[in-house]
């Protein structure tokens, strides 16, 4: 019986262990190399994906992600780092990860195999018609990230369905598929090793295109981040000065009184405005700095 890719097992893993450190830690770099690049196969789904998660976004709809096991970690590093880098309002953002929150620190597998454990969590999650739903499963046939697609469609919320294996289930069901055509694992069924690689890269280039086109990201900078810690202040004061030629304390006074929203402060910067009057310029261009610029 012929095993599907992410359960099959790479033919150079046999006498693995015989290698030298340097060997075996070469042949996986390779295998994670080989992985990222099928991600550019997918490009063209990736783009389309990419459309409709901007087209929620604009519309100020809520976006979701689903997953189990490393695919659901992965999916839910996107989530939570979303917000942070490029300003994803996190009221509109949520995570159906198999198990909950409870099931982060040590997995129990079985979660995982409960269909209508994720028709529950995402009946729960308060996404609906026209939001949008982000389901990863590198064998694109896990029980509660189906789940999760089959009540999403009863929903009317859109699907983009991440998966490693052609034809599975996952991608059936998406309206927007991304089949990522790794190679087998070194360790067959491992999937955190190639499989998760390609999937992170995936959603990194999603977000990514997205935060472009809203505005979130201008020549080169996280213009939609809120300076909340000394990094990120750090950061914005950069930002502000590469992008208006202002002083360090120019920058810093402008972040002070934005309340350290850099696309705020920019626009106060750059035009001569308080607080208000640069929140109203920003409005009228739908939150995109990159006009005013």
């Amino acid at each position: 019986m012929k095993l599907p890719t992410t359960e099959d097992r790479d033919p150079q893993s046999i006498g693995l262990s015989k290698r030298t450190d340097e060997e075996i830690l070469s042949l996986l770099l390779d295998r994670q190399i080989e992985a990222l690049n099928a991600t550019a196969l997918a490009i063209p789904q990736i783009s389309r994906a990419a459309k409709a998660l901007q087209e929620a976004a604009e519309a100020e709809q809520n976006i979701g992600y689903a997953g189990a096991g490393s695919a659901g970690l992965t999916a839910l590093a996107d989530c939570l780092e979303l917000p942070g880098t490029f300003g994803f309002p996190p009221e509109r953002m949520c995570i159906l990860f198999a198990g909950g929150a409870k099931n982060l620190l040590h997995m129990a597998g079985s979660f995982e195999d409960s269909e209508q454990s994720g028709v529950h969590d995402f009946e729960a999650s308060g996404l609906g018609a026209n939001d949008i739903l982000i389901g990863v499963s590198a064998s694109g046939t896990t029980p509660y990230t189906l789940g999760t697609f089959r009540a999403a469609a009863l929903a009317g919320t859109r699907t983009i369905g991440i998966a490693n294996n052609q034809e599975s289930p996952l991608l059936t069901l998406a309206d927007y598929p991304i089949f990522l055509k790794t190679p087998p694992e070194m360790i067959a069924g491992s999937t955190r090793l190639g499989a998760a690689s390609a999937q992170k890269v995936a959603l990194n280039m999603i977000s990514t295109l997205v935060a472009l086109r809203l505005g979130h990201a201008v020549r080169g900078h996280m213009v939609n981040m809120v300076a909340d810690n000394d990094k990120l202040r750090q950061r914005a004061q950069r930002i502000l000065q590469d992008l208006t030629d202002c002083t360090s304390a120019a920058a810093e006074e402008a972040l002070r009184e934005s309340g350290g929203r850099v696309k705020i402060a920019i626009v106060m910067l750059r035009e001569g405005l308080n607080v208000r009057a640069a929140e109203e310029a920003l409005d009228l261009h739908g939150g995109n700095l990159r006009p005013l610029l």
